[in-house]
């Protein structure tokens, strides 16, 4: 397995680097780094093509920063565009994330505009369909990040590209010691059945405090969609508890054994101990598929710990790392073996 690392710029220097890689290359960018804002996440799938998808807003918020996800049914058909809440996305209009390393494709939408301009305070859905034949699109997912009050001292990330069914690796570096508070990890997923077929991402978590710790086992499923080509979506977000899951939990238990939302601030049924403890000064989450079958799209993380990040420019090969202020961002590539 061949690995690629990336050297990180000496921590608390604000400046960006960003690096040209190899259109065969897997990670996760950061789109956005937000400061005083929490996420609202969701995520949609039918085989009929419409339903609805979710935001919990609360009344009062401002709506900082909204994306809509679409993602192909692996290697069976191309993305399609969507009609949200009434608006019309063609595909034409949405940015395709890359690196694209596996046979599925994933679209992103900009839908700030929509969001502010609809939403109503607290749990509110939206209408959505997937403008192609059945099945269309694997599912979609909604991620708005709002601001008010109870969020200040609150930081969160937005990170979206696709992860190497191999073997990749997110790694970030804390510019200061992490203090404590609520470290909220959600993965977004498409194209994993779960239970009938073992398909999973398991997930392994390193800070100063642990050691390459099993997370899960069993991440992926159809969690907010359908056990079948058209509707494999899970994303952690609404509706689901951020107590972390047994570490070795199969996923052939069900979907719902791991619904891929974290909180590092807490341990598991195997530890107690959490897996981010004030003092450490980075974290790294290791990611592996291997059933070799798993689209993870994303990464949203919302912290009580104060960091800031900067999002990466548009440009298709290229991989931002930045050494910024709070924290410096360290996204290095464990690639498929030849």
């Amino acid at each position: 397995m061949k690995k690629l690392t990336y050297s990180l710029l000496p921590l608390g220097i604000t400046v960006g680097l960003c690096l040209n890689i190899a259109p065969a290359s897997a990670s996760l960018i950061v789109r956005e780094s937000i400061s005083n804002a929490a996420l609202s996440i969701d995520g949609f799938g039918s085989l009929s093509n419409s339903g609805i998808i979710q935001a919990n807003i609360p009344t009062g918020s401002t709506i900082k920063r909204a994306y809509l996800y679409a993602a192909s049914v692996w290697d069976m058909s191309p993305v399609y565009g969507v009609t949200f809440n009434g608006n019309l996305l063609s595909l034409s209009s949405a940015t395709i994330l890359s690196p694209n390393s596996n046979p599925a494709t994933t679209a992103r939408w900009d839908v700030t505009n929509i969001i502010a301009a609809s939403f109503t305070g607290g749990l509110q859905n939206f209408s959505i369909t997937e403008n192609g034949p059945i099945p269309t699109n694997d599912g979609a997912v909604l991620v708005v990040a709002y601001s008010n009050p109870s969020t200040q001292g609150f930081t969160s990330v937005i990170l979206d590209g696709e992860l190497s069914t191999g073997g990749d690796t997110s790694q970030f570096n804390f510019a200061s010691p992490y203090t404590g508070g609520d470290f909220l990890v959600s993965l977004a997923s498409s194209y994993s059945l779960q239970p009938t077929s073992e398909q999973f991402t398991q997930i392994d978590v390193t800070t100063n405090s642990t050691n390459n710790r099993r997370l899960s086992t069993s991440a992926g499923g159809q969690d907010d969609g359908q056990g079948a080509n058209g509707a494999l979506i899970t994303v952690g977000g609404i509706g689901d508890d951020p107590a972390n899951p047994g570490p070795f939990a199969s996923s052939l238990l069900g979907p719902r054994i791991d619904d891929e939302y974290y909180n590092l601030a807490l341990g598991n049924s195997d530890n107690a101990a959490p897996f981010i403890s004030p003092g450490d000064t980075f974290l790294r989450l290791t990611t592996q598929n291997p059933s070799n079958d798993d689209n993870v799209f994303g990464m949203f993380i919302t912290s009580e710990f104060k960091m800031t990040a900067t999002p990466v420019p548009e440009p298709s090969m290229t991989l931002g790392i930045f050494g910024i202020g709070a924290i410096g961002i360290l996204l290095s590539r464990r690639g498929k073996k030849s």
